[in-house]
């Protein structure tokens, strides 16, 4: 059975406040080290970017190990935050939770892995509200290769991306999709200027969806 509205949702800056587990991490690991910090802004702006480029961006800092290595304690490191430091923004349960309920089918389109994502959505308690999650586990996807599949497999009526950074963006629009910038999130202005809307909470969204909802 089609869905009628997909509503497909990045992660890490838009749904989950990635920096309160995601900096508390990074600055354990740099200490542990011994390599200074850019800061929490440049370490904020490589959030969404796939786990290798970040990953690419991080060892000519310094760092006196592997790619492998130091992907595998900061995994660790995450994963260990999550549960107790990191956070939803602001109604993002209670505005999913809603969107389900008036019939939208919702789906996760996250350039992290399955483990990432699955742990944050549980720890949260928001895992049972998605009907799919799409990761990006083996790196060799685009976001819109991504959503290209989604479409595929549950041939909605209409469709909407809603994510903070660029290629959520060009994502949505490459299929065809009502695109919502998260402007509270960790892109800048600019990389949302080609958006159908840009909202400024989290709970907008609701007004949007209807609004397109009742234009169809």
């Amino acid at each position: 059975m089609p869905a009628r509205t997909l509503l497909v949702f990045d992660l890490d800056g838009t749904l989950y406040r990635t920096a309160a587990s995601f900096l508390p991490s990074l600055r354990k690991v740099y200490e542990e080290y011994e390599v200074p910090s850019p800061g929490d802004d440049a370490i904020l702006s490589m959030v969404g970017e796939t786990y290798k480029t970040f990953l690419e961006w991080l060892i000519p800092q310094g760092f006196p190990i592997g790619v492998a290595e130091l992907g595998a304690r900061i995994t660790e490191l995450e994963i260990e935050a999550i549960p107790t430091d990191g956070e939803l923004f602001p109604d993002v349960k209670e505005t999913l939770q809603s969107l389900r309920d008036v019939g939208c089918t919702i789906a996760l389109c996250t350039n992290g892995d399955i483990r990432y994502a699955t742990h944050v959505l549980d720890s949260h308690g928001i895992l049972p509200l998605f009907a799919v999650l799409k990761t990006n586990d083996d790196d060799l996807q685009s976001k819109s290769d991504m959503i290209r599949d989604l479409l595929v497999e549950l041939r909605p009526e209409r469709s909407f991306v809603v994510g903070d950074r660029y290629h959520d963006v060009e994502a949505g629009l490459a299929n065809g999709c009502v695109v919502v910038g998260a402007a509270y999130g960790y892109g800048k202005p600019q990389e949302l200027h080609d958006a159908d809307y840009v909202i400024e909470r989290f709970a907008d969204l609701l007004d949007v969806v209807g609004s397109e909802m009742n234009s169809y």
